[in-house]
Order: C-alpha cells, then structure tokens, then sequence
C-alpha cells in the first residue's frame, strides 16, 4: 500500500494541473480561431473594397476602349492588369468574355455564370471567393459597364488570395507557437499550483494514516481559511477528542483492573485458605464464604456500574423524558436511604415546591439513579446526629435539585476530580463504606443525558451541597 500513495498524490497533482492545462488550452484555442478568423475576415473585406473600386475604376475609365471590343481594348485591359497584378475580363451583355488580359483564346466567347456576373449584368456590384481547381483560392470582382444608363456588359477582375492565406498561415503558426509556449507555461504553473494545494491534503493524509496506526496525537498545522483549513480544524479536533478518548478508555481499564484486582485477591486468598486449612469449626467455614460473598457482591456492584456508565456514554442508548412527579421521586428515593440514616442518627429531609406538587420531564430510572447516589453519598460521609436536606424548586426556567448534608466535606483540592471514573477523596475509608468510586460519574453522565448541569460547593467540616439543574418545561401542579 506504501507504493501506491506517492502514485495516487502525483495522480491528483497531475489531474489539477491536467484541468488548469485544459481550461488554458480551450481558451486559447477559442481565442486563436477568433482573432484568427477576425484577420482572415479584415484582410478579406480590404481585398474586396479595394478589388471592386478597381473594377469600377477601370469600368468608368476605359468605357468606349471596353466597348469596341477590338485590339485597343485588349491593349487597355491588358494595361490594367499588369498594373494590378490580376486578370482582367470584359463580358458581354450576356455574360460571355470578349476580352482577356492574359490573352488566352480558349476563354474568349466563353459564358460566364458566376453570382458576382449574373449581379454585375444587372447593375449591381459584387464580389465572391472561389477556389480553383488547383485548389487556390480567388477573388472575383464584378461591375457593370453602362452606356446612357444601360448595362451593356460588366469588368471582372480575378485576384489571387495567396498573399492573404500566406500571411493568416504565418500568423497562425506565431499564434500556435505561443498559444504552446503559454499551454506550457500553464502546465507548469499548474503543477505549482496543485502542488501548493494539494500539500495541505497530503499533511492531512499522513495524519490521518498515523491515527489509523494508533498515533493519536498527530495534528496538522493548517492555517487557511477555505475549506481546507477547515477540515484541518475538524481532524484536529476530532483527533484530540480521539486521544482523549482513548486515554480515558486507558485510565478507565487500568482503574476498573486495579478495582477488580482487590476483591479477587481477597477471595483468591480466602479460598485458598479454605482449601489448605484444617479447620473444622463451621463458624469459621461461615465467616470465610461470608467474605467471599461479600466481595462477589462488590464486583458485581462495580461490573453493574461499569455498564450503566458505560450505556450513559453511548450516544445512541435511548433516555426518553416523560413528565414526573418530582416529590414523589423524592420520597421514593428518601425511603431506600431511610433505613441506612436512621442508623446512624441521621435526619433525612425532602421537600418539592412551594405548596404544590411539581411535574418535570424527566427520566425516572435516570433521575432516581442520580438522587440515590448523591443522598447514598451525604448519608455514608456524614457524621451521626447530622442531616440531609434534599430540595426541588423551579428557578428561571429549570428544575433545581439541591442535595445538603453536615458531612465532613470535600478538599478543595479534590472538588474538580470528583466526578472522574474511581477517584476517591479517601481510598482506604470509600472502600470500608463499600462504594465503587463510579457513582459520581454516573451521576454526572446522567445528568447530561437530561442536558443538564451539575455543580458542588464543599467546605471541610462544614458539609457539601450538590445542585443539580434540569432544563425543560414546567407545569405546576397544585
């Protein structure tokens, strides 16, 4: 595949310079056969001018000479001619020849019904080009020769061409010799120029031929403005949001290994030493599978998160919003904590609007997975005797969540990473509380999917507040 590219780069530089080439090309070949055609038809309509006084010149002159038809006429046509440089013929009233300037007997009596004739003889000059049959190419200028007003017969004058064909060749192979020389000249301005274009898309092809090959971090260097550059923006841009994504995918499988590695050592350990021990008390057999059992349950609380985020993230899995009772989400979700609060001494509270009930379009499922972990979390860090207070009101337009509790509070240090995938403020103290250090994230791409935001205010001793913000439209209901 390597051999192949510089051919189909050279391809697309020759097929740009091909066109411009072309275009040049037809152009001036348009341009050659009109200037070309335009000489040829200026010499033309001189010639003729000029040929048709003449005849008229020598009608006018040698009128009585014309007339008599002997050997002084010949003398006088054949004068002219001479001094033309062209064939002079006298004709009849019917259009024969009556006299020749090159003298030739063959010619004379010969009837002659040439257009330009059959219009001289009815008093009206004209000229006409023919081609002999040598293949020379001839003017013809025919005039009336009139006596008290009558035509009594006509003067034609036969001219050579060859000096204006002669003169139009030379003038076409100058033209073709330029017209070459500027194809050329175009051909490789052409080249130039597609090279130059074609350079940025050649940068863009080796980028994206190192991301193909697994090397995210390539960008390009494209400043244009056109289209080109901004293609060059979006690769880089997607290429960046490529290696973010890759070194989250990354962090994310080092993270849930490590995760993972814990419970299975521990398990890997327990039975182990049921299987090399001797022990026959069944109290000890119990306390050994109850610790097993309960790091089964912890991975597979952390493979269930892994996939609810993992769904989350995945921008085709379907969240349909449906209008909600927010209170008694609210309630639904104050009763799976109640039992774990009230051991600790911990007062739950939740209110929802004031003094009515609120419908929001919400996600159900969604919408308690994000109150569960957020009032899960206030109730596990919260001292005994402490309180969690949960509020949703309409504000400007969109519902407002609000989850407080007296807890023992966040660093600010750590206040910008909590929602990244298994961070934890206390590894050893999360742990012993059982989470999975995947809740934050979930809430976070939850929350999203809703096209909301999330936000967390948190001071050390003095507790942690997270506000949560639904856009939508709101009906209340009383």
């Amino acid at each position: 595949m390597r051999k192949l590219r510089p051919k189909l780069q050279l391809g697309m530089r020759a097929k740009l310079a091909g066109t411009y080439a072309l275009i040049i090309a037809m152009i001036l070949l348009v341009i050659n056969t009109v200037v070309l055609r335009s000489l040829e038809e200026s010499y033309l309509y001189d010639r003729k001018a000029k040929t048709l006084a003449n005849a008229s010149i020598i009608s006018l002159a040698g009128q009585e000479e014309i007339l008599r038809q002997d050997r002084s006429s010949f003398y006088f046509i054949r004068n002219f001619g001479e001094q033309l440089q062209a064939r002079v013929l006298v004709l009849d009233g019917s259009g024969r020849v009556t006299v020749d300037s090159f003298g030739e007997r063959w010619l004379e009596g010969r009837l002659l019904s040439y257009p330009e004739v059959t219009a001289a003889l009815e008093g009206n000059g004209e000229t006409g080009v023919h081609n002999t049959s040598k293949g020379e190419r001839v003017l013809y200028a025919a005039v009336p020769v009139t006596r008290e007003k009558r035509v009594e017969g006509a003067v034609m004058l036969v001219t050579s061409l060859a000096d204006i064909d002669a003169t139009v060749a030379k003038i076409r192979k100058l033209m073709l010799f330029v017209s070459a020389a500027g194809g050329l000249f175009a051909l490789f301005v052409g080249l130039f120029l597609a090279s130059h274009f074609t350079r940025p898309l050649n940068k863009l092809a080796a980028a994206v031929r190192m991301v193909a090959g697994g090397h995210l971090n390539q960008r390009v260097d494209i400043k244009s403005k056109d289209e080109i550059g901004r293609l060059a923006g979006d690769f880089n841009e997607m290429a960046a949001r490529l290696e973010e994504a890759d070194r989250t995918l990354r962090h994310f499988l080092a993270d849930a290994s490590h995760e993972l590695k814990t419970p299975l050592s521990s398990i890997k350990v327990l039975a182990q030493s049921l299987l090399d021990g001797r022990e026959e008390d069944p109290a000890v057999y119990r306390d050994f599978l109850r610790d097993i059992d309960t790091g089964v349950d912890r991975m597979s609380a952390l493979v269930g998160d892994m996939l609810r985020l993992t769904k989350l993230e995945d921008p085709d899995y379907p969240v349909p919003l449906i209008e909600q009772k927010v209170g008694t989400l609210l309630a639904h979700v104050k009763g799976m904590v109640q039992g774990q609060a009230a051991q600790k001494g911990i007062a739950v509270q939740v209110s929802a609007g004031d003094g009515g009930e609120i419908s929001w379009p919400l996600n159900g499922d969604l919408f308690t997975c994000i109150l569960l972990n957020l009032m899960d979390n206030a109730v596990r860090y919260t001292p005994s005797g402490g309180r969690v207070e949960v509020t949703a009101e309409i504000l400007n337009g969109e519902l407002v969540v609000k989850v407080r509790d007296t807890g023992i509070g966040i660093p600010a240090g750590d206040l910008p990473r909590i929602f990244d995938r298994f961070y934890r403020v206390d590894q050893a103290r999360a742990r012993e509380t059982g989470g999975t250090g995947l809740g934050l994230a979930i809430v976070l791409q939850a929350v999203r999917r809703h096209g909301g935001t999330i936000g967390v205010e948190s001071r050390p001793g003095a507790g942690t507040t997270f506000e949560v913000r639904f856009p939508g439209t709101a009906r209340q209901q009383g």
